[in-house]
């Protein structure tokens, strides 16, 4: 049956007229098939609001909206409307507002500074909260662009039951949570639209190119980062979610064309233990109201399966765990205007259509179960209290040695969440770690987000079920690498607020100095760089004379000889102490070439660090929110040039123009020509730096010492157990259908904290603390370097697993594997990781490993392997 018959009988089944329902047909047929209005009730309204069609110049679904479009019709009805006001709550990357739309009665509105107060304050008598957040994901833009019509809708009808629901209910409607990404997308799908729709799944409009629209302008998958709050974007979401506290949120995205629609629950087994079961309920409870309003369409639906409600650093989890209720919505995507599919063709205003739909049961839903809803958020922070209480300790500790960086980052990252953070009182050693004021911070566990707090910093290995749709573990705690404890002891001091440097600054005739240990060292020598300055790094440790006394330098620490700059000492001394003071790292004055200890200012084991000139692998075949992490990382971290060089571009570039060639996971299908290039840049003097899938590269490469390992465990078994396993393999032939998935997933590695074991002595794990490193893994693959025994930099311990799931098979595999290496090879080196370092450019404590690669890839010399010649 076509959309418009459909239609027909729908309009007919509730009641108009058969004029009335030829009329909105014809208006069907004329937006071209079909628009999404029949989803809106047929409600009276007010004439004088500009519909959305009127502002756009468009029907909604007709073309995809553009960010600067939805920004002036939202203003627009804020000016017409006294039940909605419009908020700029940030900017992206690309300058971009973002926009939170609040619609609620007149009288709300006028009293709303003191309801925002009340939520503040954790108060729930007020009005109830709705948060409708839509197209995180930029190429997911039905929601998008279905929300002017929910907020027309709610702003523009004089129905009674809307009314009372507003007098009741703060809508906040976030518009487009990732504008940069949607203004690609819309580029992209309006740039290929015909007047003649065209529904082929091949034609260009559907194939979007490297990167697409999915993430932010750096290529981030924003709906993975409210945790991290990496992004502009997210930390003015996550704001205005600890601002609202809101009952209910909505996250409203898009699956595969041949899907139809999902909505929460999810997979039952895979909801997240800290998620109270209520929670759940309700979410079921709620979604009655979903599947009556799709059976009065006819639209068909699921749920309880696919998706999960584990990761909660996801829009759809995160409030679950903050007793709020997320909900999840996903729609088949026409990712154009119109495509084909199992299910006839999908049109993008029908897609539309459903999320106008959901929305509108969303809060229909919430407004039925206000009652209960709100019960259940108070019960829920009581809950969370009695838990606490119940905890035998009173503060988790967290402590970064010589970084007080790092423990500014972690402090405000907590903040950020609502979390109340402290300074220490007094010190306390504990699992061989001391902490005090001068390293540590000590964070509540009796407190308002205290299940948060767990949920953050959680280690976890067991679970019901071991599939997962994102990642199966997220500790932040070893994601910045920091020791951490919880302790009985009353040592929560003042709260907590950033101290500024102690400077002590002085000129010197020699040369100055500054440690690697601190995060900002990085950013600083990347200036330094910048300016043109001589630098050297200290590849055994050292101890210097300074202006306040002897100093010991370890491994990585800096040394800026006076005599051999452009600069005259006096320019040196005034740059360096800007420099030092914009840093927050202190830059030491030394008075002496001699060195009280270990080597000397003019050792040859001071290594020359050249200033970067990178070029950044990019395109087809490679993962972009990979690729994206590393540019984030070189660009606003480092504030590097940094050249995007298209792997097409690859075979005929000339590299001798960088000195690095930066490659991230993916798949590197490169022509002979393009690999002999990067063979030539390697041995002329360039730095390759590989992640992941390019370790998968570099094994294949002749001159290159590192190797795939296929099975490790099987390369170890005798003929007779391989004859043992043949015959099991020969007699277990059969396995029961509905199991695959659960089998397959013992052998996936889905985003895992593993335990690293550091070569400390290697300038290349120069500033870490200890001799473990927790990494990230998102692959299965083992890797070992043969033939130079001092290259493997870093190896996965013995009993690797810190947190999350891998088979036994898996974590015996992986045992004693490469995680990280570096070889010499001609004038260059390649530094190759099996560990997503800098993940989600939240795991900052292996993203040093990045630093280090890039200032000192050649800072080690290469292996003298002995031999048994005389």
């Amino acid at each position: 049956m076509s959309f418009l018959k459909k239609q027909k009988q729908f309009f007919l089944r509730i009641g108009l007229s058969l004029s009335l329902a030829a009329s909105l047909l014809a208006q069907l047929a004329h937006a071209g098939e079909p628009i999404p209005n029949e989803v809106i009730p047929k409600q009276t309204r007010l004439e004088n609001l500009t519909m959305p069609a009127q502002s756009f110049g468009f029907e909604i679904g007709q073309w995809h909206v553009r960010p600067e479009q939805l920004v002036s019709y939202y203003q627009q009805l804020a000016k017409e409307s006294a039940r909605v006001s419009v908020r700029v709550i940030g900017y992206t990357h690309e300058r971009r507002p973002l926009l939170n739309v609040i619609i609620t009665s007149p009288k709300n509105q006028a009293r709303l500074a003191e309801i925002e107060a009340a939520r503040a304050r954790g108060e729930n008598s007020g009005p109830l909260v709705v948060y409708l957040g839509y197209s995180v994901h930029g190429n997911e833009a039905s929601g998008a662009n279905g929300a002017p019509l929910v907020a027309w809708h709610l702003a523009s009808s004089t129905d009674q039951s809307v009314a009372a629901m507003l007098e009741r209910t703060v809508v906040i409607i976030d518009p487009m949570l990732n504008p940069d990404g949607l203004a690609r997308f819309a580029s992209w799908v309006n740039m290929y639209r015909g007047q003649t729709l065209v529904a082929d799944s091949n034609t260009q409009e559907h194939r979007e190119a490297w990167p697409s629209g999915r993430g932010n302008h750096y290529w981030f998958d924003l709906n993975r980062d409210w945790l991290w709050l990496q992004h502009p974007e997210s930390r003015a979401h996550v704001g205005a979610f600890q601002h609202w506290h809101p009952h209910v949120l909505g996250d409203y995205h898009e699956q595969g064309t041949d899907a139809t629609y999902f909505f929460q629950p999810g997979v039952p087994t895979r909801t997240h233990p800290l998620t109270p079961q209520t929670n759940q309920q309700l979410t079921e409870a709620i979604a009655q109201f979903h599947a009556k309003a799709f059976d009065a369409r006819g639209e068909f639906y699921f749920s309880r399966e696919s998706f999960d409600d584990f990761y909660y650093g996801k829009g759809s989890t995160y409030p679950d765990v903050q007793g709020s209720i997320g909900i999840l919505f996903e729609q088949a995507s026409a990712r154009g205007h119109v495509q084909e599919s199992r299910n006839g063709d999908l049109s993008f205003a029908h897609a539309i259509a459903n999320h106008i739909s959901t929305s509108l049961s969303t809060l229909a839903a919430a407004d039925a179960m206000r009652e209960q809803i709100m019960a259940y958020q108070t019960q829920f922070f009581v809950d969370a209290q009695k838990m606490a209480q119940a905890d035998p300790n009173r503060a988790m500790l967290f402590a970064a040695d010589g970084n007080p960086a790092r423990l500014q980052d972690f402090a405000h990252l907590l903040q950020s969440h609502g979390i109340a953070v402290h300074r220490m009182k007094g010190s306390l050693k504990a699992q061989g770690q001391t902490y005090d004021a001068r390293n540590a911070i000590a964070v509540p566990l009796l407190q308002r987000q205290s299940r948060l707090l767990e949920a953050m910093t959680e280690l976890r290995t067991q679970f019901k079920d071991n599939s997962f749709y994102d990642v199966s573990a997220w500790s932040l705690t070893k994601a910045y690498d920091l020791a951490s404890v919880k302790t009985p002891q009353d040592v929560i001091g003042e709260p907590y607020a950033d101290e500024p440097l102690k400077r002590n600054f002085s000129a010197s005739n020699v040369a100055y100095a500054f440690a690697w240990e601190s995060d900002a060292a990085a950013p600083l020598l990347a200036s330094l760089t910048r300016a043109g300055l001589r630098l050297r790094v200290a590849t055994k440790a050292m101890r210097v004379q300074t202006s306040a006394g002897s100093q010991d330098l370890a491994i990585g620490s800096i040394i800026i000889p006076v005599a051999m700059q452009s600069l005259s000492p006096s320019a040196l001394a005034e740059m360096l102490e800007q420099a030092s003071s914009k840093a927050g790292v202190e830059i030491l004055s030394i008075s002496s070439a001699a060195g009280g200890s270990g080597i000397d200012l003019g050792s040859a084991s001071l290594k020359n660090v050249e200033a970067p000139r990178v070029a950044l692998l990019v395109g087809t075949g490679l993962d972009s929110t990979s690729v994206g992490e590393l540019w984030h990382w070189l660009d606003t971290r480092l504030q590097l040039p940094t050249t995007q060089l298209h792997l097409d571009r690859l075979a005929n570039s000339n590299l001798e123009r960088y000195t690095h060639l930066v490659m991230a996971d993916g798949s590197y299908r490169l022509s002979d020509e393009a690999n002999k290039n990067i063979e030539r840049f390697v041995k002329q003097g360039g730095v390759v730096i590989g992640i992941e899938g390019a370790m998968r590269w570099a094994s294949t490469q002749s001159y290159l010492h590192t190797k795939w390992v296929k099975n490790e465990a099987a390369n170890k078994k005798t003929d007779a157990e391989d004859k043992k396993v043949d015959e099991k393999k020969t007699k277990e032939v059969r396995l029961a259908y509905k199991d695959q998935d659960t089998n397959a997933a013992k052998d996936l590695i889905a985003g895992v904290i593993f335990e690293t074991e550091l070569d400390r002595s290697h300038p290349l794990a120069a500033g870490f603390p200890r001799d473990q490193l927790p990494v990230f893994r998102t692959h299965s693959e083992v890797y070992r370097l043969e033939g130079d025994p001092y290259a493997t930099v870093a190896a996965f311990s013995s009993s690797p697993v810190l947190s999350g799931y891998a088979s036994s098979e898996n974590a015996k595999r992986i045992a004693g594997s490469a995680a990280l290496t570096a070889e010499r090879i001609g004038q260059g080196s390649v530094i190759l990781s099996s560990a997503a370092l800098g993940f989600r450019s939240g795991w900052v404590g292996s993203r040093r490993v990045l630093d280090n690669a890039l200032f000192f890839g050649k800072a080690f010399d290469k292996a003298r392997v002995e031999t048994n010649e005389d």
